[in-house]
């Protein structure tokens, strides 16, 4: 799934369709698993 929310500013929940929400909570739950999984290397 990919949607383009480059460019766009976050104010408020009602700017976003539920495709957009529910895609920021997919990402924001893909980076924790990756975080708790140690794939993410601090330069």
């Amino acid at each position: 799934m990919s949607t383009n929310v480059r460019g766009r500013n976050f104010l408020k929940l009602l700017d976003y369709s539920p495709k957009e929400i529910r895609y920021f909570l997919d990402l924001s739950k893909n980076f924790k698993n990756m975080k708790k999984m140690e794939f993410f290397i601090l330069i």
